[in-house]
């Protein structure tokens, strides 16, 4: 999965998202150089939560569907 600035400038390529106990650990590279693991915390996910607003809880299951089908169509055989 990678993550994007608004100019369409890679600010993180993340490899993998793993739990650690009660924790998320993401790990990827920040910026096409720096590897770096990100520990979440249980508490700091859920006040990740409250960074989201009702429209946009409401409009991802469509966002993750129109993920599933962009990634179906590039990983059809040709």
């Amino acid at each position: 999965m990678k993550m994007y600035s608004k100019d369409g400038i890679e600010m993180m390529d993340v490899k993998s998202i793993s739990l650690d106990g009660d924790n998320l650990v993401v790990k990827g590279k920040m910026m096409g150089t720096m590897a770096t693991t990100i520990i979440l915390k249980p508490k700091d996910a859920w006040e990740a939560l409250h960074l989201f607003s009702w429209s946009t809880i409401f409009t991802m299951p469509g966002i993750l569907f129109k993920g599933m089908l962009a990634a179906r169509k590039t990983k059809a055989p040709a």
